[in-house]
């Protein structure tokens, strides 16, 4: 009762401020990475790859491990992809691990899941889910008492009540909250569990947008980063067709923002849940399947108990694209 009466309280608290004072944690920081990678894959985001680089690039965090993951492409092409970009551009030492093939391997050990295992039991770790959360939820599903070595989990999903996810003008047909609607009982794991959880949206990446001087300016610099402007430069191209826009959304990078430049977000403590409701995509070319309904990802100060809280980020600031383009140029 007392347990459930602080939740409440907790809930019920929004705090509407910089991401930096939520989470003060030693540097460099211990963070495991989570991805499911598909650059050089046709018509297959890219910003997978942006976000290894920058996270790679930044003095604030550590890379201890990657896991590979469904999602954005297949297991079988994105484990090599990631295998490559961590043996390429990763610090020396870090590996990659193979991981989930799909959501029903949900609880099905893995060289990922024996791996992340492993690095917690040595020390605490902030894990950054850039795809579905199959492979950290197993972890936390076969493996409870590492919860608490989870510092916090950073994931790119979620959403408010009412939102839909689309992209210019020429395309009414809203996105799906792909990280989360690829394995939804994962992300339920994830909030069942208590540990600390931090969403990076659709709503805060759909604020930032790369364009094609900011690829030639990353191109510039051909030895680091040139390989993922090409694949980059056909993701534009695709966008432009079929939303009308100029740019892309990098939507992976404000999750690792939220790592090693949290003073640029702004993000605030809100109650979340699951709720199945009616599909808001209706295309099946987008959704990838007709659905009537399906279950959504929401955060609302309106939850009460017991909508466990999370951290949700929603606005970045206008510093956030220079500085991520400095560190995916850079090198440490």
């Amino acid at each position: 009762m007392i347990a459930a009466i602080r939740m409440l309280a907790v809930a019920a608290v929004v705090s509407i401020i910089p991401a930096r004072s939520l989470m003060a944690q030693p540097s460099p920081l211990p963070v495991w990475i989570d991805t499911d990678p598909a650059v050089g894959v046709a018509d297959r985001d890219v910003d997978d790859g942006f976000a290894l680089l920058q996270a790679f690039h930044s003095p604030e965090i550590v890379v201890r491990g990657v896991s590979v993951v469904f999602g954005n492409a297949p297991l079988a092409q994105a484990w090599p992809i990631g295998l490559r970009i961590v043996g390429r551009f990763g610090p020396p030492g870090v590996r990659a691990y193979r991981g989930a093939a799909k959501a029903s391997e949900l609880g099905v050990e893995t060289a990922a899941t024996r791996a992340l295992a492993a690095s917690l039991r040595r020390e605490p770790l902030v894990v950054l889910v850039l795809g579905p959360a199959t492979n950290v939820a197993t972890v936390l599903k076969n493996h409870p008492e590492l919860r608490d070595r989870m510092v916090r989990v950073v994931a790119v999903a979620g959403r408010r009540p009412g939102q839909r996810f689309t992209t210019g003008t020429t395309n009414p047909k809203g996105h799906r909250d792909f990280n989360f609607e690829e394995d939804p009982e994962a992300f339920r794991v994830l909030l069942a569990s208590g540990v600390p959880l931090t969403l990076a949206p659709f709503e805060i990446s759909s604020k930032v947008w790369l364009r094609s001087p900011e690829l030639d300016a990353i191109a510039a610099d051909g030895a680091i980063t040139g390989w993922i402007v090409a694949p980059a430069r056909r993701w534009l191209d695709l966008w432009t067709r079929t939303f009308g826009v100029d740019g892309f959304n990098p939507f992976d990078t404000l999750a690792v923002a939220r790592l090693t430049s949290p003073s640029q977000l702004t993000c605030e403590t809100l109650p979340a849940r699951v709720d199945v409701l009616p599909d808001d995509v209706t295309e099946a070319r987008v959704q990838g399947t007709t659905v009537a309904q399906k279950p959504y990802l929401l955060v609302s100060r309106g939850f009460g108990a017991p909508a466990p809280p999370v951290e949700y980020c929603y606005d970045v600031s206008d510093s956030f694209k220079p500085d991520l383009l400095r560190r995916l140029r850079s090198r440490r």
